[in-house]
């Protein structure tokens, strides 16, 4: 959606309210011009801010994304479509787009305000992640973003094996997975690294993370980060306290 010039320079004063909403699943959404970017937020977390979405922006520059066997990517948690924004214009990363988003208030602002821009095809489905998952499905990706939030809480089922199996499953030989995580409160923390320790690196040894403005990142396969792995297997280990 076009805005007036006039309006993206004033939005580095000070963010312009563009439209609110109440919608099922969520408190309530609003959508600033920030900066000259859509940011869609709720009172307590930030959805999507374009290319300042910076925990997945940080990501996906230090990633070798050349490496992808292909270009079919997953996107589970739409909000406007950041990081979608993101793989096309700064990483040419184009192919098909599938995007899994349960609130349709969130897919109408997307649709609005920043899909249409986009060249590369995204099909929305408008479905409970979960849902999405459970169904049997042959089809596999080579790109999969899980970013499930309401609020500031991940909901129980995507801390779980049997999630982190159904990803596995539609993950392409030689793909990547990049799963955000809450990595702010003393709590937040403690949860995601025992689901780390427990759920993630059993299922991925040679997973590797990293923590970007109070979230983590996991890679299901850390040889995908340019400079290597976070941090060795042995230090992993220490920190994760796997080795006692």
């Amino acid at each position: 959606m076009m805005i007036p010039r006039w309006k993206r320079w004033l939005s580095w004063i000070w963010p312009l309210t563009i439209r609110t909403c109440r919608p099922a699943i969520h408190t309530s959404l609003t959508l600033l011009l920030s900066k000259g970017r859509f940011q869609l937020c709720t009172p307590h977390a930030i959805y999507s801010f374009g290319d300042l979405y910076v925990n997945f922006a940080r990501t996906f520059r230090a990633l070798a994304l050349e490496r992808l066997p292909g270009k079919d990517v997953l996107v589970l948690g739409l909000g406007l479509g950041s990081v979608i924004e993101m793989l096309e214009n700064e990483h040419g990363l184009g192919g098909d787009y599938t995007a899994v988003e349960v609130d349709e208030a969130i897919i109408d602002l997307a649709k609005t305000f920043t899909l249409d821009d986009l060249e590369v095809p995204v099909t929305i489905i408008t479905a409970d992640a979960r849902d999405f998952l459970e169904v049997p499905s042959s089809r596999q990706f080579d790109l999969i973003l899980l970013d499930i939030f309401q609020d500031v809480r991940i909901p129980d089922y995507f801390w779980t094996s049997k999630c982190l199996n159904r990803l596995a499953a539609l993950l392409r030989p030689e793909g990547l997975l990049l799963d955000n995580r809450l990595y702010r409160s003393r709590e937040d923390k403690v949860r995601t690294e025992a689901y780390l320790k427990d759920v993630f690196l059993p299922r991925f040894p040679h997973a590797a993370w990293m923590d970007v403005e109070g979230n983590r990142i996991l890679i299901q396969d850390g040889s995908f980060l340019k400079n290597g792995p976070a941090t060795s297997k042995q230090s992993r280990e220490r920190r994760m306290g796997l080795n006692g």
